[in-house]
C-alpha cells in the first residue's frame, strides 16, 4: 500500500492572513492591559489621596477641628523633622510616617503615577500635592492651610469655617501637573509633572475627606 505523504503547504496569502489575526489579537491584549494598568493607577492615587484625608480630619478633631499647618502650598514627600511645612512631618502620626533624624522619602505617600514618571534620584524634589491655599469668600482671602511665605506667619484654618465654600472651591489637595492652576505661577513649577498623570484627569481631595478624579479642561 503506498501512501501519499506530501503536505500542501501555506500560500504567502494565507500566511498574510494568519499574521494579520495574531497583530489584531496581540494589539487588543496590550490596549486592554494598558486600560486595566491605568485604572489600577487613578485607584491607587484616590485611595492614597483618602488616607491623607482620614489624617487631617484626625488632626482637626484632635485640635478644636483646626486645620494642619501653616504648610507650603506645594509639597514634597520628604520626611524631614527639622523642616516645618510638610504633610509628612506635620501628619506623621495619623500617617503611620516613622520618625528619623535623617531625612528621608516615604514612598507610601507616593501615587504609583508618579514613581513611573519620575526618576527615583530626583523623587525627593517634585512636588506630589498642591494645597488649596487661598480661597476667597464673600470677598475676603483666606488661607485654609496658613501660609509660610508672608509676615507674620498665618495660622491654618478651623473646618466649620469652611463650610459654606462654592463647589470650585471645595477642593483642599490636588495631585500636581505644569497645566493646574495653583502651579502655574509657582517658583517650583518646573518640579510637577508637564501634564495630569492620568490621562487628562486629576485625583483631588476635599475637604469632606471625598476623593474624585477631576478632568482637566483647557
Amino acid at each position: 500500500m503506498i501512501f501519499n505523504t506530501s503536505r500542501r503547504a501555506f500560500s504567502l496569502m494565507e500566511l498574510l492572513v494568519v499574521l494579520a489575526i495574531v497583530g489584531v489579537l496581540v494589539a487588543l491584549g496590550l490596549g486592554a492591559g494598558a486600560k486595566s494598568f491605568s485604572q489600577a493607577e487613578k485607584t491607587d492615587s484616590l485611595a492614597r489621596l483618602r488616607t491623607v484625608g482620614q489624617a487631617i480630619l484626625l488632626y482637626a478633631g484632635e485640635h478644636d477641628q483646626q486645620l494642619p499647618g501653616p504648610l507650603w502650598p506645594g509639597q514634597v514627600m520628604l520626611y524631614d523633622a527639622a523642616r516645618e511645612g510638610r504633610i509628612v512631618r506635620d501628619l506623621a502620626t495619623y500617617l503611620g510616617v516613622e520618625h528619623k533624624e535623617t531625612p528621608y522619602l516615604v514612598q507610601k505617600m507616593i501615587p504609583r503615577a508618579y514613581l513611573r514618571n519620575t526618576t527615583s534620584g530626583t523623587m525627593e524634589d517634585v512636588r506630589v500635592y498642591v494645597m488649596n491655599s487661598v480661597i476667597i469668600q464673600e470677598g475676603q482671602t483666606n488661607r485654609p492651610f496658613g501660609s509660610l511665605t508672608v509676615s507674620p506667619v498665618v495660622e491654618s484654618m478651623r473646618l466649620p469655617r469652611l463650610d459654606s465654600l462654592p463647589q470650585d472651591e471645595r477642593w483642599m489637595i490636588s495631585e500636581t501637573d505644569q497645566s493646574h492652576p495653583d502651579v502655574v505661577g509657582a517658583p517650583w513649577r518646573a518640579n510637577t509633572p508637564p501634564k495630569p498623570a492620568h490621562d487628562g484627569f486629576r485625583a483631588v481631595l476635599n475637604f469632606d475627606g471625598s476623593a474624585n478624579l477631576e478632568q482637566v479642561t483647557d
